[in-house]
């Protein structure tokens, strides 16, 4: 749960458009009516930090910290005291990084700002099915579509700030490409395979002991029609309770251990293509399998891993380009802060990971062949 800067993890509006940096959801920094006489550090008007025409109150602060813990499904308390102060000044932090960049963006001679930001506002109201629920979705979020448009606005510039300050040069060499894959040749294996086909009963925990005995009849009795002859994807689609696969014939598709309950892994890969299983019990209920196709596991070549491969070198150049750019734009930054602040980059200092530790679009290192998320 790393809260890096500018890689703010909620979006209202789904994904983000870009991918150095999230549409502001916090109000803009801007105020007027800001009280410096203030003095108690808890009271809403009271400055955090500032720099000559921008503040930045309590009360934002408060509120963007309350948004990151509403996105996680975590309270303060979960965090705890002793983290919160971690949190706090990773996310003052991205609020100063977000102003400071727009600032910046005033001196350079950014390209097509219109145009990105009618493609982005485009892509954002082409999420939803029609202008009712675009207009809902609005108003869930707070939102008009003029406040809206002035984020999605400040976000391209902080995109065109990055893109022209940060990310040039960043593509991989072919021959990055090829040392990556042989230091790195043992991550680049898939996993044996197995596609099959499922009929399931369902058993709720709450079940009565006559229920349960009820519900194991039907599956046995199905489990005799399949095994005397009778034609598994018609049973299937007659009797399983499993509302995905049922309609298919039982049909699950292919999957590699650990997808699926233990129970169901260990008698999946323990049988033989073609046989049909005995009927076993899982949390879900009662069932059966009979497993339709395997595929055998297997090194991924440097020519299959190569796209895999170049997406991550790329992404992580990025974020460590991100970080040392922000990082330096934070230290020269001269904003004044009135509140005392806990340097986020020291390890276990936000809630799940470093609030800002973790570079701003770092991906994990490629695992079993498949593309870092």
């Amino acid at each position: 749960m790393a809260f890096s800067p500018l890689r703010r993890s909620f979006n209202r509006f789904g994904k983000n458009l870009f991918p150095f940096a999230a549409v502001l959801v916090g109000l803009a920094l801007v105020t007027t009516g800001c009280h410096r006489a203030v003095t108690d550090p808890k009271d809403p008007n009271f400055i955090v930090a500032e720099k000559g025409s921008w503040q930045i109150t309590r009360g934002q602060l408060t509120t963007e910290v309350n948004d990151y813990l509403k996105h996680h499904q975590m309270t303060v308390d979960q965090v705890g005291p002793a983290k919160m102060p971690l949190l706090e000044s990773a996310v003052l932090d991205n609020i100063v990084l977000e102003k400071i960049l727009l600032d910046h963006a005033t001196a350079l001679p950014l390209k097509d700002v219109d145009k990105d930001e009618a493609t982005a506002f485009d892509r954002v109201k082409g999420r939803y099915p029609n202008q009712q629920e675009f207009d809902q979705q609005l108003k869930t979020a707070g939102l008009t579509v003029d406040a809206l448009k002035k984020r999605i606005h400040e976000q391209v510039l902080i995109h065109k700030v990055l893109e022209t300050e940060a990310l040039q040069n960043t593509e991989p060499t072919e021959q990055e490409i090829n040392d990556f894959y042989l230091k790195n040749k043992e991550r680049f294996n898939t996993p044996p395979k197995i596609r099959a086909s499922r009929i399931l009963v369902l058993v709720d925990p709450k079940t009565s002991p006559e229920d349960k005995a009820a519900k194991k009849k039907i599956i046995d009795q199905a489990h005799d029609r399949v095994a005397h002859g009778e034609d598994f994807s018609k049973v299937a689609t007659a009797v399983s309770e499993d509302r995905y696969s049922a309609p298919k014939g039982g049909d699950i598709g292919f999957f590699q251990k650990g997808e699926n309950e233990p129970q169901f892994d260990t008698v999946a890969f323990s049988s033989k293509p073609g046989v049909l299983s005995a009927v076993f019990e899982t949390p879900m209920g009662y069932q059966f399998l009979k497993v339709t196709e395997s595929q055998p596991g297997g090194p991924v070549s440097i020519a299959d891993a190569r796209t895999i491969i170049a997406n991550y070198l790329r992404q992580a150049r990025q974020g460590e380009r991100v970080n040392a750019y922000t990082s330096k734009l934070l230290a020269q930054s001269g904003v004044v802060y009135h509140v005392t602040r806990v340097n986020p980059n020291q390890p276990d200092s936000a809630p799940g990971n470093p609030p800002a530790a973790a570079p701003a679009n770092a991906a994990p290192a490629p695992a079993n062949g498949a593309a870092p998320q």
